[in-house]
């Protein structure tokens, strides 16, 4: 549930609303931090720089180094994008207490 929560957000580059979610509070700032270590995980997780997953997805390398620190969002197409070059695919869950929904997007 935590690595959906973080694909949503990631996605959307929010930070979750965590006193409505029934979590434990959590600054926003550490979620922040939190979101911009797994963006940049994303990418070592390919053995890539910046550059060349940039040239990968067509995106500069610049947009990857802003992307990873939280200065522009990761929007789903390119959430999509650097995961299929890990060989997988993002999925998107409606998560509750007793069931799991896939959401096709």
């Amino acid at each position: 549930m935590f690595l959906q929560t973080c694909v949503k957000h990631l996605s959307n580059g929010s930070a979750p609303d965590t006193e409505n979610a029934g979590a434990l509070p959590v600054k926003a700032s550490a979620l922040e931090e939190q979101a911009t270590h797994r963006r940049t995980e994303l990418r070592q997780a390919l053995g890539l720089t910046q550059a060349e997953l940039a040239e990968l997805i067509g995106k500069s390398q610049s947009a990857i180094s802003q992307i990873e620190h939280g200065e522009i969002g990761l929007s789903l197409e390119l959430l999509r994008a650097i995961v299929a070059q890990l060989g997988g695919e993002v999925e998107i869950a409606a998560v509750f207490d007793d069931r799991r929904v896939r959401l096709e997007v």
